[in-house]
């Protein structure tokens, strides 16, 4: 069984001969890493851009997961020192935060939609480096990331305290932007028929440590709808949907499964019940992460993650539905010896 069938039975609650891992990584972790282990990456270039680096710590960590992006690689440039423009000309900060950052102008100052430029969902940039992370890795599972899918492309726009206000003030220009972002993506969405993709996974944050941010009706009357567009042609397309959502938002979970997510990441054991919920939605819910990135890999030692990693393993064992995986891409913080330690475990299954 390769790493791409024992996702595929993953998900599917069907038997696999090891529980699935993926160990994903900051920009600024992998280099330590990688330095660490003398290891370099490899560039692919097409007229003289680069398109593609090649990571061997996919190779060292035995990852089952492909992650593509879905933006040209050389989208998101550096306009001054520590400050980044994204394709939607976005601004981000990234002084402290090296991989994400934060928006620092507002492009919507007002409701006019058209002040708005969309990036070109159709341009061949956008996928030019598809095919080779596709060919470096065959056997892994080809997994699509649409980060800010919907709410958060929404806010780093607007602006998160503008948008907020606007669910209560300006309703019909919320559903407007939502539905334009949701188009947006569709199309998307139609594109990936060019290349052999297994899933797509939509990154858009709705929760904090405790709880959603907003209330449960507002996520049910603002997003939802739109989310049910994105998962339906998603799934009509034969993609499996994977929805990566931090904090706690277990509130949803049930409407999230009705409208067809099939795995739910990063699943971080401070905000949520690992053991309860894995219980709870064996059979109907598949979970990604697990592993602590707030306590146990920076804080913790290499027994203490031995025995997170086990104990997650027997979960899987007992209810399957998870692909093994720290609750999010480890930041620099994480020692050494305990992303070894987590790592030996996890293979020595």
């Amino acid at each position: 069984m390769n790493e791409k069938q024992r996702i595929k039975n993953c998900i599917q609650f069907r038997e696999t001969d090891r529980v699935p891992w993926q160990i994903n990584y900051t920009t600024e972790i992998a280099g330590k890493i990688m330095k660490s282990l003398k290891l370099s990456g490899v560039n692919h270039t097409v007229l003289g851009k680069n398109i593609f680096k090649y990571n061997p710590l996919d190779d060292y960590f035995g990852n089952h997961i492909t992650n593509l992006r879905n933006r040209a690689v050389n989208s998101v440039k550096e306009v001054e020192p520590g400050i980044w423009s994204d394709e939607w000309g976005v601004l981000w900060d990234r002084r402290i935060d090296r991989d994400i950052g934060t928006p620092v102008n507002c492009l919507l100052d007002g409701m006019d939609l058209n002040q708005l430029k969309f990036p070109d969902p159709d341009d061949p940039s956008r996928y030019l480096h598809f095919n080779p992370a596709i060919e470096a890795g065959p056997h892994r599972y080809i997994l699509v990331k649409f980060s800010y899918s919907l709410f958060e492309r929404a806010w780093s726009l607007r602006g998160m305290e503008n948008l907020m206000v606007d669910f209560i003030q300006n309703p019909s220009f919320v559903h407007e932007l939502f539905n334009k972002i949701t188009d947006f993506n569709l199309k998307i969405i139609d594109n990936l028929i060019n290349f052999p993709v297994d899933g797509i996974y939509f990154g858009d944050d709705w929760g904090g440590q405790r709880g959603l941010l907003m209330s449960p009706g507002t996520w049910r009357t603002f997003i939802r709808p739109y989310l049910q567009k994105m998962y339906g042609r998603a799934h009509e397309k034969g993609y499996d949907v994977f929805i990566h959502s931090c904090g706690n938002i277990t509130v949803i979970l049930d409407d999230l499964i009705e409208i067809g997510v099939d795995v739910f990441n990063p699943f971080q054991p401070e905000a949520i019940d690992v053991e309860g919920i894995i219980e709870k939605y064996s059979g109907k819910l598949a979970f990604y992460g697990g592993l602590s990135i707030q306590k146990t890999l920076p804080f913790g030692k290499p027994e203490d993650v031995r025995k997170e990693v086990d104990s997650r393993l027997k979960l899987a064992g007992k209810f399957r539905g998870l692909i093994l995986s720290p609750s999010h891409d480890m930041p620099p913080d994480i020692p050494m010896d305990n992303i070894l330690a987590m790592l030996e475990t996890i293979k020595n299954q």
